[in-house]
């Protein structure tokens, strides 16, 4: 019988799971198929830690996260249930050839009450263990809320990593027997450049399910006011806006588009933010006709557009401007876009300064402009992407992306 530590290093699946752990922001253990962890927790909230401060806490956590281990492997999917501590646990099962040989547990996580009824429950009285009431309670108020959806969404791509990273460590561990000790060394070292593509992916498709709730809060309360000052007509066309943004996000963040599609999405998204601002903003438009069609990653160009209104618009109130322009020198796709706003701030004068505000993420999809760049190397090849960011001298910031035509 094989175990999951003879397939994988635990150093390199540590790494994956603090890494996957980031990308998801939930709790992420790995387990072998008694429910014993084979890696160190990662994002373990102040409250489960706390409950496993107490032996039998301790006790108990094992004991649940065996169960929801065996009830995946059982059903040979992703399992969601509530844990005796009464959180929102899931796991995805380690299957190799029929063989269970442990799982990947996320959660620690908060769901409404309606959102429960269909999961199973194994809370038990945390009144019996040896803690302190008061500080237990303070530290489950911290807890993160999440919806069901999306529990789901990170539950199935757990499931596929999962048994993807073990397919891979078989593949390696088969090849290894027979190779020499430089192929030793050669098989590592793609073994690991495939475990961090397959992170990389993982990451992008998570993503896709982070349209933040800052964005659709301050939309919905427009739409609210506008109700209320007219009789619904602009309440109509902006709702349906939103609908279309909506749709347009839960498209895989690593898929292609057109440009047409992609300047769409745009402009339904400034009319939103027209609206909310009274149009203290404005865009203009100049694309090449012939480049219309032309295929370009998801969230391209929303993104910068986004980043100028919240970096350059919102700090100061000031009336802005973004304009758009596409068109085509030599053998490349430009994509200029810029605007009066406040500005960039300089960077300082680094090899790795061109992305002075790439921590900063965007409130509607959560991607900074260093993740648009590293997507469009990755599709065209790492001499294409964003080639500028830059203070204009006039005022405002301009940012350039370079396509090639063919």
């Amino acid at each position: 019988m094989k175990k999951l530590s003879d397939l994988v290093d635990i150093k390199k699946l540590q790494e994956i799971q603090d890494k996957f752990a980031d990308a998801t922001n939930v709790a992420v253990l790995i387990c072998d198929a008694n429910g014993v962890p084979l890696t160190k927790a990662s994002n373990f909230t102040s409250f489960c830690t706390y409950v496993r401060s107490s032996s039998e806490g301790l006790r108990r956590c094992i004991l649940s996260d065996e169960n929801v281990g065996k009830m995946a492997a059982a059903n040979k999917r992703p399992v969601i249930h509530r844990c005796h501590a009464g959180l929102v646990d899931f796991a995805a099962p380690i299957i190799l050839r029929e063989e269970y040989l442990g799982s990947i547990l996320c959660g620690q996580v908060v769901m409404e009450e309606h959102e429960l009824e269909s999961i199973e429950d194994n809370r038990m009285n945390l009144l019996e263990l040896d803690l302190h009431q008061t500080e237990l309670a303070s530290q489950f108020k911290k807890l993160k809320h999440k919806r069901k959806s999306h529990v789901k969404a990170i539950a199935d791509l757990l499931f596929v990593t999962a048994n993807h990273i073990v397919e891979i460590g078989d593949a390696y561990l088969t090849k290894e027997e027979l190779a020499n000790k430089n192929e030793k060394l050669i098989k590592e070292l793609q073994l690991r450049s495939l475990l961090e593509k397959n992170l990389k992916e993982t990451q992008l498709k998570v993503l896709q399910s982070q349209v933040n709730p800052h964005f659709l809060f301050n939309t919905l309360n427009t739409i609210s006011r506008i109700a209320y000052l007219e009789q619904a007509e602009q309440s109509q066309h902006v709702t349906y806006l939103l609908a279309k943004i909506l749709r347009y996000s839960l498209r895989n963040i690593d898929q292609l588009v057109s440009l047409e599609e992609e300047m769409d999405h745009v402009r339904s998204y400034m009319v939103i933010q027209q609206t909310r601002y009274r149009d203290k903003i404005d865009m203009t438009v100049e694309i090449d006709k012939n480049l219309k069609q032309k295929n370009i990653p998801i969230f391209t160009i929303q993104p910068i557009v986004e980043n100028a209104i919240v970096h350059g618009f919102e700090p100061a109130g000031k009336p802005i401007n973004v304009s758009i322009k596409v068109y085509k020198e030599k053998e490349k796709m430009k994509i200029d876009i810029f605007d009066d706003g406040v500005g960039i701030e300089e960077a300082p004068s680094t090899t790795h300064s061109l992305f002075p505000t790439s921590k900063q993420k965007s409130h509607t999809t959560g991607i900074g402009l260093e993740n648009v760049d590293k997507r469009i190397k990755h599709y065209f090849g790492n001499q294409w992407g964003i080639t500028k960011i830059k203070r204009r001298e006039c005022g405002g910031t301009l940012v350039q992306i370079d396509f090639p035509i063919k």
